[in-house]
């Protein structure tokens, strides 16, 4: 998320519009976190697991063959939408899967002898 303007300034887009659209993409965030709140529990953690992986992956391939094959062609506006979409569908996949349940799953499989070392442990790996 850190560089989503430069992104989307390569994508075609003018340095506001870059600023709003990482703007909407936070908040497809925010909301895709709150879908990952009522269906853990619903769908099971496998199901989200598998299913946001596969949708970042086709998102991410697709949007990084768009970049590549128009990275030169500015101003063309189905292009940078295009971009927009598939990143916010790329970030509402990790915001209601592997965002969340990578730290909800390790700790729930740790017994509860080692829950606080092994807690602390993925903590340090999900900040590395």
């Amino acid at each position: 998320m850190f560089y989503a303007p430069q992104l989307f300034q390569a994508a075609g887009h003018s340095a506001e519009s870059a600023l709003l659209s990482t703007i909407i993409t936070g908040a497809v965030n925010v909301g895709s976190t709150f879908v990952a709140i009522i269906l853990v529990d619903r769908v099971g953690r496998r199901a989200l697991f598998i299913q946001g992986g596969i949708q970042m992956l086709v998102c991410e391939v697709v949007a990084g063959l768009l970049i590549m094959r128009n990275l030169k062609a500015s101003g063309n506006d189905a292009l940078a939408s295009g971009i927009i979409a598939l990143l916010c569908l790329y970030v509402a996949g990790f915001a209601w899967s592997w965002g969340p349940l990578g730290w909800l799953v390790p700790t729930e499989i740790q017994p509860l002898e080692t829950r606080a070392a092994g807690t602390g442990i993925n903590t340090f790996f999900n900040f590395l």
